[in-house]
């Protein structure tokens, strides 16, 4: 059975009020956290985009999460500390209408999910992907962070469940710039430089994306940050989708295009593969 926590300010609650604006109206923020051995994966990365996306809202954000979350954890099973953990946040109760309830009380929820497994020859020798036909809205307001208004993509999974073979999709915004995978951010090699979309008109800031730039600079391995069209994306000489569960899977085959995996992906795996160990 799925473990399930809800507060409603900093008080646990039984149930999820059905006047809950994430219910009504998406109106929220989450997280998808990786927890390896009971110790979640880049949880600093997860919380400043959490506090971002709250200031992006208009949301509180209270200290209590990171409390709550803490005692969460040590509630799991000694035998079932491997897995998921989804942190969501809503703007809380309301009344019917747009218009928030400024004295509303924020809600918290947090559920354990078993963890997803994937074949491990999809990180060592590559997917295949596609390319898909449905773009995404460009709106710069809520560009970067991950909120509770997912139909997008979850339209966007379904069509990418229809391509047979193909474990992830690249896809565009409407004015047919790259933006990420499904479920994923994407990088690419072009013309020698490791490139990834800026990400300033729509689509999520990944927390291993900003992670993977944070040590690539330290590392002085620099990164192009700018917009790519899907015609420039098929001249790469390497491409891989990264997200914080998973890691990094490197791109095989595009269409009629294959590539080997490449120096620089497997650096990035190199980087990124001790942040899914357990170091217990």
């Amino acid at each position: 059975m799925t473990l399930v926590r809800i507060w409603c300010g900093d008080q646990l609650v039984a149930t999820l009020s059905p006047l809950d604006r994430g219910l009504a109206y998406g109106d929220g923020v989450f997280e998808t956290i990786r927890v390896v051995s009971g110790r979640p994966v880049l949880m600093e990365y997860h919380w400043a985009r959490l506090s971002a996306s709250c200031v992006q809202l208009g949301l509180p954000d209270l200290p209590f999460w990171r409390l709550a979350f803490a005692t969460f954890l040590t509630e799991l099973k000694p035998d079932s500390k491997d897995g998921i953990v989804r942190l969501q946040v809503t703007r809380g109760v309301s009344q019917r209408g747009y218009l928030p309830d400024p004295n509303a009380l924020p809600t918290l929820i947090l559920s354990w999910h078993a963890p997803s497994e994937y074949p491990s020859e999809w990180s060592t020798a590559g997917i295949e992907i596609t390319q898909m036909d449905m773009p995404l809205a460009i709106q710069p307001r809520l560009a970067g962070i991950k909120h509770l208004n997912r139909l997008e993509q979850v339209l966007l999974r379904q069509d990418l469940s229809t391509a047979p073979g193909c474990q992830e999709g690249l896809v565009c915004d409407t004015e047919g710039y790259v933006v990420e995978g499904v479920f994923s951010n994407v990088f690419a090699v072009i013309n020698g430089q490791l490139t990834t979309p800026s990400l300033g008109r729509c689509g999520v800031r990944g927390v291993l994306r900003e992670a993977l730039l944070d040590a690539l600079m330290l590392q002085n391995i620099p990164v192009n940050i700018r917009d790519i069209d899907a015609k420039e994306m098929a001249t790469a000489t390497e491409i891989f989708f990264c997200n914080s569960v998973y890691g990094i899977w490197p791109v095989a085959r595009w269409g009629n295009k294959t590539w080997q995996v490449g120096p620089l992906t497997r650096q990035c795996q190199l980087i990124v593969s001790p942040w899914f160990v357990n170091n217990a």
